[in-house]
């Protein structure tokens, strides 16, 4: 349960810094283009900037791409061990049910038994 409490605040702060590096290349860009500049400097201080936002983009991707990887491994081995579980939950049942059976035929044949003696 403690993973669900980190998740979640986890990912405000990934909300946080998403926010925070998007507002920092939008001030970045009306930086540049309030800049007085030429316009051939001012294109590639922008191809620049958009490189270095792509490769940012990329990095987050990323990220994001190998914690899910990370949760997607977590979820599936917490479902085999549910599944191994269930699994020895029926066997363990289907044992006892059959001793009852068993336990249940054998005091009737002894009643029968006890029946016909009489």
């Amino acid at each position: 349960m403690d993973s669900d409490d980190s998740n979640g605040s986890n990912g405000s702060g990934q909300g946080f810094l998403v926010g925070l590096l998007i507002g920092g290349l939008v001030g970045a860009l009306c930086a540049v283009v309030l800049a007085p500049q030429s316009g051939e400097e001012t294109r590639e201080i922008l191809r620049g900037k958009a490189e270095e936002a792509k490769g940012k983009a990329r990095d987050l991707a990323s990220g994001f791409k190998d914690r899910a990887s990370s949760l997607a491994d977590d979820l599936k081995s917490q479902a085999d061990q549910l599944s191994q579980k269930s699994k020895n939950v029926i066997d363990s049942t289907r044992g006892q049910i059959g001793g009852a059976i068993d336990e249940g035929k054998r005091a009737a044949e002894q009643k029968r038994h006890d029946l016909q003696d009489d």
